[in-house]
């Protein structure tokens, strides 16, 4: 490591390979140096002029070769550096070759593990950022993020947008009289049949307690309200062992908006969804409200 320091207090070649190739030119340039600085002792250097030509073109040849080969035998480790710096500024993955077993491809393969380990772990940290443990569903936080964009893009793409909120009829009732542990069960429930009802077509999303939230990208009204049917039928379905069990039926009520022209922020659009709520609860809840 001193003689890497001292070569780092060299001002050129600034570059590290730069600094390796110059380290070699030199290296291959002594027999060259030694033999004129040996014929200048002796005062001939005229008499032996073919001797230097052929010294001197055998010499430029061997440097030439050595520098070729030593930049290729470097090129893994600027592959590696690379994909490094490529990480850690835009987070690009890496696409390092593994099948190399001396220490440079060692290097380009750990490189390449570390970084896909160490993207698995940044994408599960991420993941459980925006996910609600209990349900499986996002959360509030994924929706502050995502929200405002989603409009946005509805908006800019001139494509249909629908929003439900929705709420477990009488939650609150349900748990004071069965446990949270029941409770959760249906919440739990509940977030199932959000997700069958999507059919992968949108993102489900808890609020918080008993509130949930579905966006639906590219659904119209007729698509929206078949897919708050199909969420309520769902629920209806799995909770037919609760029923058994005495603890009652659970219900919803849904309150459904879709994106209009006047439309611009997620805010508008999820307070028209949640006074759609607040009328279906009005209404007699286990229902349906839009308009």
């Amino acid at each position: 490591m001193r003689f890497y320091a001292l070569m780092q207090r060299v001002g050129w070649p600034r570059s590290y390979r730069g600094k390796i190739l110059a380290i070699c030119f030199l290296g291959t340039h002594v027999p060259l140096i030694a033999l004129i600085v040996w014929l200048l002792s002796r005062g001939n250097v005229t008499d032996d002029l073919g001797i230097v030509l052929v010294v001197l073109v055998a010499t430029l040849v061997g440097t030439a070769g050595a520098l070729l080969g030593l930049a290729a035998m470097l090129a893994p480790i600027s592959r590696a550096t690379g994909a490094l710096n490529a990480y850690a500024e835009r987070r690009q993955r890496p696409d390092l070759p593994s099948n190399y077993c001396d220490s440079a491809g060692r290097l380009m393969a750990s490189v390449q593990t570390t970084i896909m380990q160490l993207e698995r772990s940044l994408e599960s940290l991420e993941n459980l950022s925006v996910t609600d443990p209990l349900t499986g569903l996002y959360n509030r936080r994924w929706l502050d993020e995502r929200g405002e964009r989603a409009v946005s893009d509805a908006h800019r793409d001139r494509r249909h947008f629908s929003l439900l909120v929705i709420d477990v009829d009488r939650f609150k009732t349900f748990n004071d009289e069965h446990g949270h542990a029941v409770g959760d069960q249906v919440l739990i429930l509940v977030a199932d049949a959000i997700r069958e009802g999507m059919r992968g077509g949108g993102y489900g999303v808890r609020l918080g307690g008993d509130e949930f939230c579905v966006l639906l990208p590219n659904a119209d009204r007729e698509q929206a309200e078949a897919t708050a049917r199909r969420i309520r039928l769902a629920t209806e379905l799995g909770v037919e062992n609760f029923i058994a069990a005495g603890s009652g039926a659970v219900t919803l009520s849904i309150g459904l908006v879709t994106q209009g022209a006047e439309d611009r922020s997620f805010d508008g659009l999820f307070a028209r969804a949640d006074e759609q709520l607040l009328t279906a609860k009005r209404k007699g809840r286990n229902r349906v409200s839009t308009r």
